[in-house]
């Protein structure tokens, strides 16, 4: 008996200890991949599980927070089962830090960020067996505003690598209308009243992102928002397949910001896809598993639509 014990014991020993074992070479954490000053900007790597490609296709995971908070951590039910899912059918997902918004830094700055992580990927794809034809981003909430941005401006860089699609969810699509630039007196009280956390940081977050005080040089914050707003470069932007997901009941990115960017890459022609989560709040904390797995089977989907696939003659 006391043998048998030993046995089990054992197994189940080397069972963890594999486990753990392909947990590190999967999982890459804290990576630096750019320094500035006394800032380190790092990202975390996780490997695919299962050899599918020659190369990895690469998907860039960027955090939510307001743009002021947050963490590459992937960690939400929904997106942990996104990014499993990735790496079961031969996904890298890179997820990266960028510095948050504050006196000194804005949103140039983390744009600036995100970019850089797009070039050490592309200077790191011999080392990590990353596929640098296939590159596609996924953000949430201003992860997503983040992400867009930078498909839309890829281009004007040349050592920038082809956004093959974005995965948006719930990200902002309109800086003036999400942090309220031009608010009457009414829109504001109510505000007040409704979401007193939002609104007390409201003009802190409007100085740190646009380096502007709404207060003072309301004129001049109102144009750098609308600068670094996704919709106001759509028509000249590349025509990259968008996929949104967006909850009906999301109080800090209105759900009709996504219904906006619909329409809108519609009239364009982008391809295009908008997944309406009934009564989803901000980050689907609330929606049940049978609509967390639909979501995550969509997303993939159109992973897998979007794999670029070159042709030979």
């Amino acid at each position: 008996m006391k043998l048998f014990l030993f046995f089990i014991i054992g197994a189940f020993s080397l069972s963890l200890t594999a486990q753990n074992s392909a947990s590190q070479t999967t999982f890459l954490k804290d990576i630096s991949y750019k320094i500035v000053e006394k800032d380190t900007v790092k990202l975390d790597i996780h490997l695919p599980k299962q050899k599918v490609f020659d190369k990895s296709p690469v998907v860039v995971f960027i955090h939510g927070g307001a743009w002021a908070q947050g963490d590459k951590e992937i960690k939400y039910h929904y997106t942990e089962g996104i990014k499993d899912t990735l790496q079961q059918n031969g996904y890298t997902v890179v997820a990266i830090n960028y510095r948050l918004v504050s006196k000194t830094i804005d949103i140039a700055e983390q744009l600036s960020d995100c970019k850089d992580a797009m070039r050490w990927i592309v200077d790191h794809a011999d080392k990590y067996n990353f596929d640098t034809e296939n590159i596609g981003l996924w953000g949430e909430s201003a992860g997503a505003h983040l992400s867009l941005m930078i498909a839309y401006t890829a281009e004007k860089s040349n050592d920038l690598p082809k956004i093959r699609f974005v995965l948006d969810n719930f990200g902002p699509i309109d800086l003036n209308q999400v942090l309220k630039t031009n608010a009457s007196w009414f829109t504001k009280t109510t505000y007040k009243l409704l979401l007193p956390g939002l609104y007390d940081i409201r003009e802190k977050l409007i100085y740190a992102m646009t380096s502007f005080d709404i207060n003072k040089n309301k004129e001049e914050a109102i144009a750098v928002a609308r600068h670094y707003s996704p919709i106001e470069l759509l028509e000249n932007a590349p025509k990259t397949p968008i996929l949104i997901l967006h909850g009906t009941r999301d109080f800090i990115v209105p759900f009709k910001q996504s219904k906006k960017l619909h329409k809108e890459l519609n009239k364009l022609a982008v391809t295009n896809k908008l997944i309406k989560v009934k009564k989803g709040n901000h980050g689907f904390t609330k929606t049940n598993k049978k609509e967390i797995h639909d979501l995550i089977k969509e997303t993939f989907v159109f992973v897998q639509q979007h794999y670029y696939k070159p042709t030979f003659n």
